[in-house]
C-alpha cells in the first residue's frame, strides 16, 4: 500500500467512526421542546480555511454543541457569542467573513491557517421556524429537492429541481443585502447493484459517511437484503438491466456492481453504460473481471464505454472480508470525489 493510499484509509476510518447525527433532526427535536437554537452555517470558503462550505454548528441550552465550523479560537468565540444571544432570545440574521491570518485586511478570526470563510448566523425559534425545519426534513428524507433560502427576514423552503451544474450552497451579497441558498438534497449518493454481504457492509459504511444508499437485487428473501437498514431504499427488480433507469440524478450517483455472478454483473453494467453516472465500479477478482469484459465485448460494447468502468473497484489492498472490501471501495470513491473537486 502506498503512503497516499494509507493517508486515505486513515481519513476514511476517522470519518466512519464519527457519530453522524442528522443536523436538522437535532434542530427539530430542540424546537419541539420549546428551545431556541443558534445556527452557524459556513456559506463560503477559500483554500486552507478550516471551515468549509456546508459545515454547520448548532448551539442550544443544556446540550453540547453539535457540528463544527472549523474549530479553534474562532469557534470558541462563536460559542461564547451564541450563548449570549440564546440568553437574549432575539437576533437578526447576519453574515460575517473572517480572515484566517494575522496581517492584511479583513476581520480576523484569531486563527493563522490562511484562507477565509463566510459564516451565516441565525437564531431558530420554535414558533417562527418550527414548520420550516420540518419542511427541510421532509425534503431531505424524500428523494426530491428543494432550496433553503435565508436572509435578514428569516428562512424559507421552496421545492425546486436541483442545479446539478452549480454549487450546492451559494451566498449572494450586494451591499448590505445578502441571501443564502442551499440545495436540500444529498449530493452524496451511491447505487449498489447486488444485495449480498459485501453490499450490506458497503451500505453500512457509506451511510456512516453521509451518503444516500440505494440497493438493487433480484432476490427478495435473501437475509442480507432483508437486513439492510442502511439503504434509503432496497428495490427488487426482475432484471439487473432495469436498474439504470430507476436511479435518479445519475450525474451525482456512484454505481458499484457487486452481484453474485458474471451474467448478473454484465446485465447491471448494460443498464448503466449509457447514463452519465459519476462513477461506475465493478467488484471481482481479475479472472472474473476478464470474463465480464469479454461478455461485454460480445454485446458490442465499445472500448470507450468499457473505459467508463473501474474494474476491479477499490484501492489496491488485500481485502479478505466484506468489511475490508467496503473500506477499499469507499476509499476509492472518496479519492474520485476529491479529484473531481480540483
Amino acid at each position: 500500500m502506498t503512503p497516499h493510499q494509507y493517508h486515505w484509509l486513515r481519513k476514511l476510518f476517522k470519518l466512519a467512526s464519527s457519530v453522524l447525527n442528522t443536523f436538522w433532526e437535532t434542530v427539530d427535536s430542540l424546537l419541539e421542546k420549546g428551545q431556541n437554537v443558534f445556527l452557524t452555517l459556513v456559506a463560503d470558503h477559500t483554500q486552507h480555511s478550516p471551515g468549509t462550505t456546508g459545515a454547520k454548528l448548532l448551539v442550544a441550552k443544556d446540550i453540547d454543541p453539535v457540528g463544527t465550523i472549523g474549530g479553534g479560537i474562532m469557534e470558541y468565540s462563536i460559542l461564547k457569542r451564541a450563548k449570549k444571544i440564546l440568553d437574549q432570545g432575539s437576533f437578526t440574521p447576519e453574515i460575517q467573513t473572517l480572515v484566517h491570518r494575522k496581517s492584511g485586511t479583513g476581520e480576523k478570526s484569531g486563527m493563522i491557517c490562511a484562507g477565509k470563510q463566510t459564516n451565516l448566523y441565525y437564531l431558530c425559534q420554535p414558533e417562527k421556524d418550527g414548520d420550516i425545519i420540518k419542511k427541510i426534513l421532509t425534503h431531505l428524507n424524500g428523494n426530491d429537492s428543494a432550496i433553503l433560502s435565508i436572509n435578514t427576514n428569516g428562512m424559507n423552503v421552496q421545492k425546486k429541481e436541483p442545479y446539478l451544474d452549480q454549487s450546492r450552497i451559494k451566498i449572494y451579497i450586494k451591499g448590505t443585502d445578502w441571501r443564502y441558498e442551499e440545495q436540500l438534497m444529498n449530493f452524496k449518493r451511491i447505487a449498489i447493484i447486488g444485495g449480498g454481504h459485501c453490499s450490506l457492509a458497503l451500505s453500512r459504511l457509506m451511510k456512516q459517511l453521509g451518503y444516500d444508499v440505494f440497493v438493487f437485487d433480484t432476490r427478495e428473501n435473501v437475509s442480507t437484503v432483508k437486513e439492510n437498514k442502511y439503504a434509503r431504499s432496497v428495490q427488487i427488480v426482475d432484471d439487473f438491466q432495469e436498474v439504470g433507469k430507476q436511479i435518479n440524478f445519475p450525474e451525482l450517483t456512484n454505481v458499484v456492481v457487486m452481484t453474485t455472478d458474471v451474467v448478473s454483473d454484465v446485465r447491471g453494467l448494460l443498464g448503466v453504460k449509457d447514463l452519465p453516472f459519476h462513477f461506475i465500479g465493478v467488484m471481482g477478482s481479475q479472472p472474473k473481471i476478464s470474463e465480464i469484459i469479454e461478455q461485454l465485448k460480445n454485446e458490442d460494447i465499445s472500448n470507450d464505454q468499457l473505459s467508463k468502468f473501474t474494474a476491479p473497484v477499490g484501492i489496491p489492498m488485500i481485502s479478505n472480508t466484506p468489511e475490508e472490501i467496503a473500506v477499499s471501495v469507499a476509499a476509492q470513491i472518496l479519492q474520485n470525489r476529491d479529484k473531481s473537486l480540483h
